[in-house]
């Protein structure tokens, strides 16, 4: 016989974990007529059509390239601050900051590590 431990939790995958959240919309009462109409007919529940619908501009969106590049300059920009904040951070400390290389080109930045002194 085996023992089970009352302490011991049983093991949850991420996707167990996350917990659906609500996200509601608030839509013209016409388009609302015409779910209602079309999902009587289809059987599908209001929150698959919110849920299909959703996902599909989530997708197309992704695929935009004004989209990709706007995201781009936003991390862009977002390392800039961070590279003033080391900077800043490192003069008070009377330390040089370590390097970052921003790329240009959509790759992601790669730090280079600089060897510490033992003071």
């Amino acid at each position: 016989m085996s023992e089970q431990h009352p302490d011991t939790q049983p093991q949850v995958s991420p996707e167990e974990e996350r917990k659906v959240v609500v996200f509601a919309v608030r839509i013209d009462p016409t388009l609302r007529e015409q779910i209602e109409g079309l999902r009587g007919i289809t059987g599908h529940s209001v929150n698959d059509v919110g849920v299909e619908a959703l996902t599909d501009w989530v997708a197309k969106t992704l695929t935009d390239e004004d989209v990709q590049q706007k995201a781009m300059a936003e991390l862009d920009a977002e390392e800039k601050r961070l590279q003033e904040r080391r900077n800043a951070i490192a003069g008070i400390l009377g330390q040089t900051a370590t390097p970052v290389e921003v790329s240009t080109g959509g790759s992601t930045a790669s730090r280079r590590s600089k060897p510490r002194s033992e003071s």
